[in-house]
């Protein structure tokens, strides 16, 4: 079968611009076709710099396997998952996984699935999650004087 480069997603981030054979608390909105987003996992805070990991756990609901890819957004940053897609059996579910730094906000993280069609690749979930911007205490809490001598 030739593979050609699947045309760009309409709505939300582009998938894996290649198909399998040539090779990488949530808003519930609804479940796809034949994938269904089942959990995003990753902190509720983070602070300004700290490395976040998220883990998107997607379950195949079709009667047999086919290939799913995960992308996501927030403020127009795109972090990449791992795998770009995964062959997942009838049933089954499996865990995508992303890092990135956290920028000095909060920010909602847009997830998407997609399935292989063989010939596109096809949005068909979307979840998101908030992650809010951990308020860090100062180094120096309270400060004193603990001598005091007039000249």
């Amino acid at each position: 079968m030739e593979v050609g480069i699947p045309p760009p997603a309409e709505v939300g981030i582009n998938p894996p611009w290649r198909g399998p054979e040539v090779i990488g608390e949530l808003a519930a909105i609804a479940v796809g076709a034949y994938t269904d987003i089942v959990a995003i996992y990753g902190p509720a805070e983070a602070a300004y710099g700290e490395t976040v990991t998220i883990q998107v756990v997607v379950k195949n609901l079709a009667a047999y396997a086919i290939y799913i890819a995960v992308t996501g957004s927030y403020d127009g940053v795109s972090p990449t998952f791992s795998p770009d897609y995964a062959s997942v059996g009838a049933g089954a579910t499996y865990t995508f996984t992303t890092t990135f730094t956290m920028p000095n906000k909060g920010i909602t993280l847009d997830v998407w699935s997609y399935y292989w069609t063989g010939t596109a690749w096809y949005q068909d979930d979307h979840e998101a999650v908030y992650i809010s911007l951990k308020a860090l205490k100062p180094e120096f809490q309270s400060f004193g004087v603990k001598d005091y001598s007039k000249i």
